[in-house]
């Protein structure tokens, strides 16, 4: 073969690959919305949060028309078994996956796994720790423990102990919301923590945790819950000690056990984030992705401190699933 025909050939080949990249490109942004078929993977639908999320995922899918497939952990402590359902959407070749995490490093490579495969990831408020994810969408976590510390150290006056129910050990929300109360809280030299636990983040945890904790430190005057399910347990241990208003309990993300126990003073002060407005953005976006549409890559919706004076007034629509729904 002759130079010359050596680079005619290389140039029929580069023209080529030039023209299958161009013409494979269109395929995923022209995919019939109809079509298509999400993975939904969920760390703990026992809880209310999760529930919640299933919904703005569920019913915004619903309302576009596409198809969902759930699987859902059973609790944090279940990693090997979301690994496992994460490896089966990938084998039900699902065309994007919807993840929070039980543990956020556990399942990176599972996750990478995924994405290697061209399926886009989307993290969901838990998020996995990866840079592979596509889109992420949460609150700002972080505020989140701002505004509740802030809340109990003007509760407390400045002054008391205090304890943490930091929620799931290696959830990315958890930590985060955990970082924000401890750094405000040490604004505050009066308030010593003197106790803190990472836990499931159910309710009889932090029902447990707070019988543990009456016994331990009978001064104790607050309790952080990195949830509203903790909080409630809290509260309900409180209550049986007969040390509700005695003991200030805040709580976070609004659920109805949330809601009911501020009405009640059993809780004094919830931090909202819009969990159903994420799983409908979660789903709007990463649809916008697979069609070849604009879409967010880095989503976080606000919070917002909601206590007793004003909960009749708080919108929860984009917070919370109609009262009664269940998965």
């Amino acid at each position: 073969m002759t130079v010359q025909t050596q680079r005619l050939t290389s140039l029929i080949v580069a023209s080529l690959i030039v023209v299958l990249v161009a013409a494979a490109a269109p395929v995923l942004a022209q995919k019939a919305k109809e079509d298509i078929v999400l993975g939904l993977s969920t760390p703990a639908l026992n809880t209310e949060f999760w529930v919640n999320m299933y919904y703005g995922v569920v019913d915004e899918a619903k309302r576009q028309g596409v198809q969902v497939i759930v699987l859902d952990a059973g609790g944090y402590n279940n990693t090997l078994r979301q690994i496992q359902q994460i490896q089966d959407l990938v084998q039900r070749r699902v065309d994007a996956l919807l993840v929070g995490a039980t543990n956020g490093d556990a399942i990176a490579s599972v996750v990478e796994f995924a994405a290697g495969r061209g399926i886009p990831v989307v993290g969901l408020s838990s998020l996995p720790a990866t840079d592979k994810l596509a889109i992420r969408v949460g609150a700002d976590h972080y505020d989140m423990g701002v505004l509740q510390a802030k809340a109990m150290a003007e509760a407390l006056n400045g002054r008391g102990q205090v304890a943490i129910m930091a929620g799931p050990p290696g959830a990315s929300w958890a930590e985060e919301r955990r970082a924000g109360f401890r750094d405000t809280i040490a604004q505050y030299p009066g308030i010593t923590i003197v106790a803190e636990q990472f836990s499931n983040s159910d309710r009889l945890s932090g029902l447990q945790l707070m019988e543990d904790w009456i016994a331990r430190f009978p001064n104790l005057a607050g309790v952080y819950g990195a949830t509203d399910d903790l909080s409630a347990g809290a509260a309900d241990a409180l209550e049986a000690a007969g040390l509700t208003g005695k003991v200030i309990v805040t709580g976070s993300n609004l659920s109805q056990i949330g809601r009911q126990y501020l009405a009640e003073g059993k809780i004094y002060a919830d931090t909202a984030q819009q969990v159903v407005l994420q799983g409908r953005l979660a789903v709007q976006n990463v649809l916008n992705l697979l069609m070849g549409l604009p879409y967010e890559a880095d989503i976080k919706t606000s919070s917002v401190l909601v206590t007793g004076d004003n909960l009749t007034t708080v919108d929860m629509s984009t917070i919370a699933a109609p009262e009664g729904f269940r998965p």
